[in-house]
Formats: structure tokens, C-alpha cells, sequence
């Protein structure tokens, strides 16, 4: 016959169950708020590369000439302000900030803007657009991710012929 000790477990043993099995959880628990914040910041950077494609192709529409004019009467979401950043011969850079450039998706702020780079194809030491017919396009679009407590980006470039 056994003795009455052998028939269970001791307390002691049921405590240190208990306690392999928590911290077990609380791992899990941990990975769980890292997935969260993973999956917002995919969502946000999808949604920054959509509306890079979308900004990217309504400025396809603008007159090669104008890309890198300030426009104030055009089309309402392309209205902007354009400006000589970087007056290098062989790379004039302008800076164009939209009218509105805030957008806002499932109560994401994002903003956007875009720089228009003339290029020296031809490699004389001038960009030159009327003989080179090149231009770089770059759309960023910005947003403050709030899990991670800092500013994203994403730069979405393009080049565009004189055609």
C-alpha cells in the first residue's frame, strides 16, 4: 500500500508550475505589444507609399515646364509654392510645399512634398531643361508615428522626360 505523500502534488511543486507558467505568459504578452506597434507602422508606411503613387501621378499631369513653378490657380490639391534650394549649375534643386499639404487617412496625419531636380544628361556642366529634357521627381510624404514618438518618411522618386 502507498503512502498518503505519493498520491499529489506538493505545494511547493504547484507554486513553481504556477510560476514557470507566468513568466511563459508574460514573454507571450511582451510580443503582443511589439506585433501591435509592427503592424501600425506597416499600415502607416503602406498608406505613405499610396498616397507617394497618387501625389506622384497628379504631378504627372502638370506641364513639364511647370513642375517646379509655384502654381497659386491650378488644379486645388497641386496648388504650390516652389523655390531655388540648391542653385548648383550642374543640379538646380527646387523645393515645392502644396497649398494644403496635409492629409489625413484613418486619423493618420500625413503631409507631402516634393522637390524637382533638373539633370545634366548630357554631361557639359549644366542641367539644362530645355536641351537635357530631364528632371528628377521626389515626393516625401512625413507623418509622426505615436507608438514609436518620432517622424517617418518615405520618398517616393520618379524621373520625368520632356515629351
Amino acid at each position: 500500500m502507498k503512502a498518503f505523500a505519493d498520491k499529489g502534488f506538493t505545494l511547493v511543486e504547484v507554486l513553481i508550475a504556477m510560476t514557470i507558467l507566468s513568466i511563459g505568459i508574460l514573454g507571450v504578452a511582451g510580443l503582443a505589444g511589439t506585433a501591435m506597434k509592427s503592424s501600425g507602422y506597416s499600415q502607416a508606411v503602406t498608406q505613405a507609399n499610396n498616397l507617394a503613387q497618387l501625389k506622384t501621378e497628379e504631378l504627372l499631369s502638370v506641364d513639364y515646364r511647370n513642375l517646379h513653378l509655384s502654381d497659386t490657380t491650378g488644379i486645388l490639391s497641386l496648388r504650390r509654392s516652389c523655390s531655388l534650394s540648391d542653385a548648383t549649375v550642374s543640379r538646380p534643386v527646387y523645393t515645392c510645399t502644396p497649398s494644403d499639404p496635409e492629409i489625413t487617412l484613418d486619423n493618420r496625419e500625413f503631409n507631402w512634398s516634393y522637390t524637382v531636380a533638373f539633370i545634366d544628361l548630357d554631361g557639359n556642366g549644366t542641367a539644362d531643361p530645355n536641351k537635357d529634357k530631364l528632371k528628377r521627381l521626389d515626393v516625401t510624404i512625413t507623418w509622426t508615428d505615436t507608438l514609436w514618438r518620432s517622424t517617418k518618411s518615405v520618398i517616393l522618386t520618379t524621373m520625368r522626360t520632356r515629351g
